[in-house]
């Protein structure tokens, strides 16, 4: 049981660290442009930026790629097992379908009136796991890598890490709330 949420998390390192690495780097132009939606409400807000989205997106990547170096340093193979092209499509699209995840949450969030910030179980923690499992559905190797048991491995754990994660940064004073 361990190992399979240890191989879980490790699986998904890159399609849990986009949104971080977006935080980081973001500000900027937000994607929607400031527009609003036809309900008159903002279709993403000013949080999700394209500097943001960007960055993220070569955070997931080196995070992959710095995966990849790590298995074959220690001989262990879940990514190396597949030839380093390969594996950076993977890393692609766990990155791009993370971050695709959390703007599909900000859209839908704004069209049931939560501001940004503000709480939405589940729908925080599991869009960008949705949208990152379904892209990665994508790639050859996908089965050869996740197997049932790390897919819902990561449906059930993460939640958990991300409230620990969010409320560890709120001690830090790195987020104003603790969700």
């Amino acid at each position: 049981m361990l190992e399979i949420l240890l191989t879980a998390i490790w699986i998904l390192l890159p399609a849990y660290t986009p949104n971080n690495f977006a935080v980081i780097t973001g500000g900027g132009k937000p994607i929607d442009l400031g527009k609003n939606f036809v309900d008159g409400r903002r279709i993403l807000g000013n949080g999700k930026t394209f500097r943001g989205f960007l960055g993220g997106l070569a955070g997931g990547l080196l995070t992959g790629v710095i995966q990849y170096r790590i298995e074959l340093l220690f001989g262990f193979s879940v990514f190396s097992a597949i030839p380093f092209l390969s594996a950076l499509q993977l890393f692609f699209l766990l990155s791009f379908g993370s971050l695709l995840g959390d703007i599909a949450g900000s859209f839908i969030k704004r069209r049931i009136g939560i501001e940004r910030g503000d709480k939405a179980p589940l729908l925080d923690q599991l869009d960008f796991l949705v949208v990152a499992y379904l892209m990665a559905t994508l790639h050859e190797s996908f089965w050869e890598i996740f197997t049932p048991e790390t897919i819902v491995a990561g449906i059930i754990i993460t939640p958990l890490l991300h409230r620990l994660i969010n409320y560890m940064a709120y001690l830090l004073r790195l987020k104003n709330v603790p969700w």
